[in-house]
């Protein structure tokens, strides 16, 4: 049985007003700076035997959205943990809660060879304490952000690319990294990695000069823009793929979470109609 979803929308999105006013990073992520302390009050830390495997996001006080490829092979949900609420992976964070995941669902749709679907909600075993700096993001509202648009991505992943071809990987960040990165054409994102790569639920997001990316250890991790009207961060994007980190002509490529709101809104309210 699948828990309801319990979060009203009215306090989804917001930051705390310490950094309410933060939306420009500094310019690893690749090409990023670290992020202020409790900017990301909705990014999870998504651990395979105690190990940072990827990034999520929180939408509801039970559930988190990330990158269905994160699950790929990997074990039962009680080898899964998750962590809220950190800003420095050394230590124990004010703030820091840590859950275990009581079920993973991968989209059924998933492509684990063309990275198509690449979505997967996780139902934690019990609801997080929410507080200014742990707090769900908002879904998509029906409006895409018009292309060029700034989002900001984050997470603890690699601060730079090695040696990507036999998936080696320069060092992971202790602190959760962010990066500004415009939102890009689907026909850009099509003509630099492939048309019959590309599908319309990915779109591309970053810089086709390089140098600021998410990386490994950044998937399934949030792609948010702040919406203009509301001021509220949206969920727009996970990261899910792309050719390298960072490299030139070769953007990152997300999947679209408007095209899984209602997906994702069925599971969560699936108990009402129970």
């Amino acid at each position: 049985r699948l828990s309801c979803l319990s979060v009203p929308a009215a306090v989804c999105g917001q930051r705390s007003s310490a950094v309410q006013n933060i939306t420009q990073p500094r310019s690893r992520i690749v090409g990023g700076s670290p992020a202020p302390p409790g900017s990301w009050p909705w990014l999870v830390n998504l651990q395979l035997d105690g190990g940072l495997m990827c990034g999520g996001v929180l939408v509801d006080s039970s559930w988190v959205v990330t990158a269905a490829h994160c699950f790929a092979g990997s074990r039962s949900e009680s080898y899964w943990t998750a962590v809220v609420g950190e800003f420095d992976i050394t230590k124990t964070d004010p703030d820091e809660q840590v859950l275990k995941v009581n079920r993973i669902i991968p989209h059924p749709k998933f492509n684990p060879k063309t990275f198509n679907n690449d979505i997967a909600l996780v139902e934690l075993t019990s609801p997080v304490v929410l507080s200014e700096h742990v707090t769900p993001v908002c879904l998509p509202s029906g409006m895409e952000p018009p292309t060029g648009s700034p989002c900001l991505v984050a997470g603890w992943g690699s601060l730079y690319e090695a040696i990507y071809k036999s998936f080696f990987y320069g060092p992971s960040a202790d602190v959760v990294m962010e990066a500004k990165v415009p939102l890009l054409p689907q026909s850009t994102c099509k003509s630099a990695l492939g048309k019959e790569l590309v599908t319309n639920t990915m779109l591309c997001a970053g810089y086709l000069s390089g140098g600021i990316d998410s990386c490994q250890g950044d998937s399934g991790g949030p792609l948010i823009y702040q919406d203009r009207i509301s001021g509220r961060f949206q969920l727009h994007g996970i990261t899910s793929w792309g050719d390298g980190c960072g490299e030139k002509g070769k953007p990152g490529v997300y999947t679209r979470v408007s095209a899984f709101s209602d997906w994702i809104q069925r599971k969560l309210i699936k108990c009402n109609t129970q």
